[in-house]
């Protein structure tokens, strides 16, 4: 039982990691799209 507890302890820390390596360049992305927006939007017509 112990050992299950652990495990699943490991796998959720697995999984946390991956996430953050995942939203990271999804931030970086999104950062860029809305500051892209945003400049276009400030140019003048």
């Amino acid at each position: 039982m112990r050992y299950i507890a652990q495990s699943t302890r490991g796998m959720t820390q697995l999984m946390m990691l991956n996430m953050d390596r995942f939203l990271t360049p999804l931030l970086i992305v999104a950062a860029l799209t809305l500051a892209g927006w945003v400049f276009a939007m400030a140019q003048p017509w």
